[in-house]
């Protein structure tokens, strides 16, 4: 580059010049001479032009017609299209309206296939693209792999292949292709350049033989256990597709129970092992709240019930009550504190009324013995409130006990301590020998009942099965 503080020296003396005869024309012409190689040093505005040094723009720089691109001097770049052919590292992305990922995008291990070398007709030498300077591969011997690539340049095909890893060596590896008929679908693809190569399962590792991906093709996320061939089970016996969350995918299980009209195939749905959760709440399909039914016991008047959202249990219920031998379900948001349920209160409805509470009892052996006779029967308990019949399981072993009820009035008493509550439960067997009196003759009435105490604390007897 020329000295520009001589140059400028040279033109102050010309400047100054006031010798006569200075030969001053000899002297501009050495100076313009000189402004030459200056001139040589900068980028041309005129003509395509190039520097071998840095080029610093303090403001930025706008480039194509338009503004396509440009680039800020607060380091931001604005253009229209970004292509790279190699990998780009971010440290940061921000999508300003969204992100669409198409086809499979799975969470494995990973890689891009550069070049293929065929070892023999079904054995390859891949050689993995690194994505970065730093990129690692995890691979491991006995992995089954799986490789795909759309061709959007020409039909728009999208080919998969699978292969066993049978050695892993830095960015190369060595895999073994599978048979067509081990494949879905009947064919394997070949692997080749530029294709996106995923971990789809393990030969005999099962803390590799998983893989989770989100499918756009079937509109999922998909969770997928225990693979270990490219062909997935999926039998009444087992499926590899362990969990989803999404729309249906075809599969047994889906097909057995859409055809069915269990579940509605175009809508989603979440299917897994078990679910942990501390809340559940449902809804109907316009997003209404569905209370859950709550027994609450016996009344409390210092307790308020609800019909709506409970904020400590955080859910939706309707509480049901008993009380009077009725059972009762709240039937407004609060129900007023301390006011009984009964007929004319508008806070409760009544489900299950006092008088509708029947006890019947059948004998196995029938009703009527002969004096003297040695027989066994079994006597069974019926528990009907309204049209609902009670278990023995609902009712509590230890609220259901029998009595026997002699005509002459002797021995009842111990009887009756031998079969109190939690013995006998609904059923009861009885034997000559030892239920009946000794002094059981002809014309003599022995008869059993059994007694139901209800979970509002009131007892209902039974009609009498009479033995004479």
């Amino acid at each position: 580059m020329a000295d520009t503080g001589a140059l400028k020296t040279l033109f102050e003396v010309i400047r100054d010049e006031k010798r006569t005869h200075a030969n001053t024309a000899e002297r501009v012409g050495n100076a313009l001479l000189a402004i030459l190689p200056y001139l040589g040093d900068y980028i041309r505005k005129d003509q395509p032009d190039s520097t071998a040094y840095l080029l610093t723009l303090l403001a930025g720089a706008v480039i194509g017609e338009g503004s396509q691109i440009r680039l800020n001097p607060d380091g931001s770049i604005v253009c229209g299209r970004i292509k790279v052919n190699g990998s780009a590292i971010f440290d940061e992305v921000v999508f300003n309206h969204q992100n669409v990922l198409e086809g499979d995008t799975y969470f494995t291990d990973r890689a891009i296939i550069d070049t293929v070398e065929w070892l023999d007709s079904n054995v390859a030498r891949l050689r993995l693209r690194k994505m970065f300077e730093a990129d690692e591969f995890t691979f491991h011997v006995g992995d089954i792999v799986k490789w795909s690539k759309n061709d959007l340049l020409t039909k728009g095909d999208f080919n998969t292949g699978y292969g066993r890893v049978e050695s892993v060596n830095g960015q190369t590896m060595t895999v073994t292709l599978y048979s067509g008929e081990d494949c879905p679908g009947g064919t394997n693809y070949p692997p080749f350049s530029a294709a996106r190569m995923a971990r789809h399962g393990h030969v005999s590792d099962p803390s590799r033989q998983y893989s989770f991906y989100v499918s756009a093709t079937n509109g999922a996320f998909m969770f997928l256990q225990g693979v270990d061939k490219p062909i997935l089970e999926d039998t009444q016996a087992g499926s590899n597709l362990s969990a989803w969350i999404g729309l249906p995918p075809d599969c047994y299980l889906t097909r057995d129970l859409i055809s069915r009209g269990v579940i509605n195939p175009h809508q989603p749905y979440v299917y897994s092992r078990g679910i942990i959760t501390e809340d559940l709440i449902k809804v109907d399909y316009l997003g209404n709240p569905q209370y859950q039914s709550r027994d609450c016991g016996t009344w409390v008047a210092r307790r308020q019930y609800v019909h709506g959202y409970d904020s400590l249990a955080r859910g939706y219920y309707t509480d049901h009550v008993w009380w009077m031998g009725c059972l009762w379900k709240a039937a407004v948001a609060t129900p007023t504190v301390g006011l009984e349920p009964r007929l004319n209160n508008p806070d409760w409805v009544c489900v299950i009324g006092v008088h509708n509470v029947n006890i019947d009892i059948a004998s196995s052996e029938g009703d009527w013995f002969q004096a003297g006779s040695s027989f066994t029967t079994v006597l069974e308990a019926s528990v009907f409130h309204a049209e609902q019949e009670w278990t023995q399981a609902q009712i509590g072993m230890a609220n259901i006990r029998w009595e026997r009820i002699w005509d002459k009035g002797n021995g009842d008493a111990a009887w009756n301590l031998q079969h109190g509550a939690g013995r006998d439960g609904l059923h009861l067997t009885v034997n000559s020998a030892v239920d009946i009196p000794g002094e059981w003759v002809v014309g003599s009435k022995v008869a059993f009942k059994c007694i139901v105490t209800m979970p509002d604390g009131e007892s209902y007897n039974s009609s009498y099965s009479i033995i004479i």
